[in-house]
């Protein structure tokens, strides 16, 4: 079943440009991921600092080997230490309503 994941943090005072652009090359390798169907970024209009990114995949398992793949590779690590907080993970499955 298609999922949809919301990954959620909040990013330290002064590294929203920096997190944007660590985006912009780290998206393409996740669009071709195998899977994926789709991610985007967004900020909080109040609070830029505030991030959510959207992604749809293919299932949850697909979902789960990405993100064994970013950890591996150190993405992960590099969005946490970029934080406040943790970073929240929600997978939620794609209703036809």
């Amino acid at each position: 079943m298609t999922v949809s994941v919301l990954l959620e943090g909040e990013l330290k005072d002064g590294l929203v440009d920096k997190f944007v652009e660590i985006c912009r090359g780290a998206y393409p390798v996740t669009r071709a991921y195998d899977g994926c169907q789709g991610i985007k970024l967004t900020l909080n209009v109040e609070n830029k600092n505030n991030f959510v990114m959207t992604e749809v995949w293919d299932t949850k398992e697909h979902y789960e080997n990405y993100l064994a793949f970013r950890t591996e590779d150190g993405t992960v690590a590099a969005i946490q230490s970029m934080c406040q907080n943790d970073v929240s993970i929600r997978i939620f499955d794609i209703t036809d309503a």
